[in-house]
């Protein structure tokens, strides 16, 4: 017999709502075709659904009830089809409402077809709360409304709020917010200390597949993804070619990819990697050492893309940069950055930013983009693809 408890349930006191919709509850969300609401009822019939960018569900049979698909994020990539259960989920849930109070007004940004904002929403329906969804994030006028709905529980990426921060929105009603999807520099911790100013910051490390990894708290050293989230266990690989590998196992994992692969992603006696690495200190705190995909290595040198975009992005009126690395059929190679800026930028200014970076990991070519035109996933991240595409010149 199907147990309530596995399925995703929109609680009856809860509300969701969005700069075009007012809040409604579960019966007005289905009557209005809201692809929220027949999300969860396709869930509820047993069905495995996926939320689309067009606001329409496809369904298909799946022999256990109650699981579901998502993306990932996509980056440099196509996104991947996750297919997980709602338990795995659930599970989570119930941590996060430890740090609750009675009634909560959720706020989150992207697309529901990515997991954070889905995660998001799901969870401020099935737990009883309200939900704000800001679809766009450079709509100004979506923006403002978040300031009515007062929200006090936030779900968002280091992208979203860097591309937040010049428009000075402060939400001061924000008590708890959960920051994921990418590294959190000391800058943008700042800027969210400015939109949040009353506001926990919880930064969390995971992915698509694990959902939550660790969780960091006041105590957190700098650099660090925090500790272990509660019934996560996390092992590091300590030899081979494989090194510091980190591998996971807890409830929240995923079943498999539904559409797609990753070489990266291996499972082993119920443990998971993703292909990132780490090291953990001897209080419990992981601090990571970067993805393989994320790395350049020249004449036995190596180096992350994000060592030189964090300096990029320390820069007075930029809002984020990208790194790459370009080869050639003579097996050359062209290191290329872009930025994101707000304000006209002197090149000699980016440069004079680098001036510490390795010379031979310095970008031959660093294109300057304006916000309005920089690229971005429904996840809230940049989207790599098409940011090349912009600078196919070189």
């Amino acid at each position: 017999m199907l147990k309530l408890a596995n399925l995703f349930n929109w609680h009856a006191n809860s509300r969701y709502s969005n700069l075009n919709l007012k809040p409604c509850n579960f019966s007005e969300a289905i009557s209005a075709n809201i692809a929220l609401g027949i999300f969860i009822k396709k869930i509820s019939e047993g069905k495995c659904p996926i939320i689309l960018d067009f606001d329409q569900v496809k369904s298909s049979n799946y022999n256990s009830v109650g699981v579901f698909r998502t993306k990932t994020g996509g980056t440099s990539k196509e996104p991947k089809s996750v297919l997980r259960t709602t338990q795995s989920w659930i599970s989570s849930f119930e941590v996060i409402k430890s740090l609750q109070k009675e009634k909560e007004k959720y706020l989150i940004f992207g697309d529901l077809t990515h997991s954070l904002a889905l995660y998001g929403a799901l969870e401020a329906l099935y737990l009883g709360h309200n939900v704000h969804q800001v679809k766009k994030l450079r709509s100004k006028s979506e923006l403002k409304a978040t300031i009515k709905s007062e929200p006090t529980f936030v779900y968002i990426t280091p992208t979203q709020i860097r591309f937040i921060s010049p428009l000075f929105i402060t939400l001061p009603s924000a008590l708890n917010v959960f920051i994921g999807g990418g590294r959190l520099t000391s800058q943008t911790r700042e800027m969210a200390k400015q939109i949040f100013p009353n506001a926990v910051l919880h930064l969390f490390y995971g992915s698509s597949e694990t959902s939550f990894i660790t969780l960091s708290d006041n105590f957190t050293p700098v650099g660090s993804v925090g500790r272990a989230f509660p019934n996560v266990n996390i092992k590091i690989e300590k030899n081979g070619s494989n090194k510091n590998r980190i591998w996971v196992k807890s409830d929240y994992l995923f079943l498999k990819y539904a559409q797609g692969a990753s070489k990266n992603v291996v499972w082993q006696d119920n443990w998971l990697t993703i292909g990132e690495y780490g090291k953990i200190d001897r209080n419990g705190y992981l601090f990571l050492l970067g993805e393989e995909n994320s790395r350049i290595t020249v004449a036995d040198k190596t180096i992350a893309t994000y060592e030189i975009e964090d300096r990029l992005k320390a820069i007075d009126y930029i809002v984020d940069a990208a790194v790459w690395k370009i080869e050639n059929k003579l097996s050359d190679y062209r290191i290329v950055a872009a930025v994101a800026t707000t304000k006209k930028i002197p090149s000699d200014q980016l440069k004079k930013a680098l001036i510490e970076i390795n010379q031979v990991f310095k970008p031959k070519k660093i294109y300057k983009i304006s916000v309005n035109q920089w690229p971005l996933l429904p996840s809230g991240k940049t989207d790599l693809r098409a940011l090349k595409s912009i600078c196919h010149d070189y």
